[in-house]
């Protein structure tokens, strides 16, 4: 199964004020008739990783092994790399600290206007503190080159059809 381009943005918000940005584009999103994901910056590691994350959640739903009715949902458990719901939620969501949004159109036509702009397919340089926070051990970091550390969160992706089980 192919996921097509997923439009993909990110926006920086002030510490403290990213509940507020997402209550505003969600409910913007809603009166267009998109459905869309909103996640902490922090822990998406470019528009691969949301694309990985929606292709395995579409084919855990087509086959039936989906953990929630929601696309947004299912796309956020493979996104966090996580076994279950309330783990993802609290690894991916937005919070208090959280200064980078990234916002992911599941479905329909959006975007979200002025102060968003394109997320990449990956992040160029990538954080070990941001992996750690992932979930990455450093010793996984060992075992690749620096260009390839993203690909870690990649395979964190895939893995959840594995520990779903």
């Amino acid at each position: 199964m192919t996921v097509g381009p997923v439009d993909a943005w990110e926006t920086c918000v002030p510490k403290g004020h990213a509940s507020a940005r997402v209550d505003e584009v969600l409910g913007r999103a809603r009166s267009a008739g998109a459905e869309v994901l909103l996640l902490d910056g922090d822990m998406v590691f470019g528009a691969d990783h949301i694309r990985s994350a929606l292709m395995h959640a579409k084919k855990a739903t087509d086959e039936g092994r989906n953990s929630s009715d929601s696309m947004a949902m299912e796309t956020l458990l493979y996104a966090s790399g996580e076994r279950q719901l309330s783990s993802a939620i609290r690894k991916m969501s937005a919070g208090d600290a959280t200064d980078r949004l990234v916002l992911a159109v599941l479905r329909g036509a959006f975007e979200p206007g002025e102060g968003w702009s394109r997320l990449p397919d990956r992040q160029t340089r990538v954080d070990r503190t941001m992996l750690l926070r992932f979930g990455v051990s450093e010793a996984e970091m060992a075992t690749v080159d620096e260009g390839m550390l993203a690909d870690l969160v990649l395979e964190r992706v895939a893995a959840v059809d594995v520990i779903k089980r």
